[in-house]
C-alpha cells in the first residue's frame, strides 16, 4: 500500500464530473492499495489516457452507482482507477 499526501492530490475534468487525481508518472511501482486522506482505495481497472473519453464514463457511473468513490492515478500512459470499498 502506498500512502498518499494530500499535497499529491489534484483534478482530472472528465465530461463535466471533476475527479480527484493523482500523478505518479516516474514512481518505480504501481501499487493495488492507496490511503489518502484516510481513505483507503482499491485498484479496479485502467484506461488509455488517449481515448479515456469513451471508456471511464461508464465505468465511473458504475463505481459510483455502487456506492464507492474513485481516485484515478496517472502513470505512463495510463489512468488507473482506485475505489472505496462501499
Amino acid at each position: 500500500m502506498r500512502e498518499l499526501d494530500a499535497s499529491e492530490l489534484g483534478t482530472l475534468e472528465l465530461n463535466g464530473n471533476w475527479l480527484p487525481y493523482v500523478d505518479l508518472t516516474g514512481d518505480c511501482f504501481l501499487p493495488t492499495h492507496v490511503l489518502m486522506a484516510g481513505s483507503e482505495y482499491a485498484y479496479r481497472q485502467s484506461f488509455t489516457i488517449r481515448g479515456h473519453g469513451a471508456t471511464m464514463p461508464p465505468a465511473l457511473a458504475e463505481v459510483r452507482q455502487e456506492g464507492k468513490r474513485p481516485l484515478v492515478v496517472e502513470r505512463e500512459d495510463r489512468y488507473y482507477l482506485f475505489v472505496t470499498p462501499p
